[in-house]
């Protein structure tokens, strides 16, 4: 069995994993492996999408970028979905940068050849389309978050959702990548996460954070987890 063949049988992308195998093996040959290695961009704000995504593996923020070059995340994604979903919208970039948070691999399809495949694959369109509508509900949570909760509290959300992303209590990520994603000097994080050790809610040590207590990180999170979680349920399920 070829290394593709066996990756396909045991695929771990919710979207891919979901549709028939008649459509899965329809659209097989439109993907292709990729590694994602920390801090790989693939999407810059307003240049054109030319693939979309399918992560099996580790995960990708959608971030914010200022003029002045400072950055804050506002959504993030798994391998419960897609990066670049929005190209079924008829959209051809987007407006905020991808990058790679948390190494890890999956498989790639042209932005061509996704469309093409959701015109003959309504499984597939459904529910890539679902899970499109489900990231633009956490964009927008997570815009609100940002205006309105403490660093602490989003630093919480953002570890659950990382979780819950990864599929693993340990996360992959230094200090310095940690600040850009909240928006915060690389010194707040140190002081926010200094806390959540000393309660045994995690475990830090140079590029990675270990969860140990996952409902004690939720007492610490704002609403905002809660019903980023509720509407991927609702809508993906």
């Amino acid at each position: 069995m070829s290394s593709d063949t066996r990756r396909f049988a045991g695929c771990r992308n919710a979207i891919l994993a979901k549709i028939p195998d008649t459509e899965l093996q329809r659209i097989r040959p439109l993907l292709h492996p990729v590694e994602f290695e920390p801090r790989l961009v693939l999407y810059e704000p307003g240049r054109a999408m030319r693939y979309a995504c399918f992560l099996e593996e580790g995960m990708v923020s959608a971030v914010s970028v200022m003029e002045d070059g400072r950055t804050i995340e506002v959504g993030n994604i798994g391998r419960e979905g897609v990066v670049g979903g929005l190209l079924l919208l008829e959209a051809d970039s987007v407006d905020y940068r991808h990058v790679v948070q948390v190494p890890g691999h999956g498989l790639r399809m042209a932005a061509s050849d996704l469309r093409e495949a959701a015109e003959v694959c309504p499984e597939f369109r459904a529910c890539t389309l679902r899970y499109v509508a489900a990231f633009l509900a956490q964009t927008m949570q997570g815009m609100a978050c940002n205006g309105l909760h403490s660093v602490q509290q989003r630093c919480c959300r953002w570890l659950l959702m990382g979780r819950d992303r990864v599929g693993s209590d340990e996360l992959e990520i230094t200090h310095e990548a940690l600040a850009l994603t909240l928006g915060v000097r690389r010194a707040s994080v140190s002081e926010v996460l200094r806390p959540l050790q000393q309660k045994g809610l995690v475990r830090y040590s140079r590029g990675r954070i270990t969860i140990l207590d996952r409902p004690g990180l939720e007492a610490g999170a704002c609403e905002c987890y809660r019903i980023v979680a509720d509407r991927y349920r609702e809508i993906l399920c």
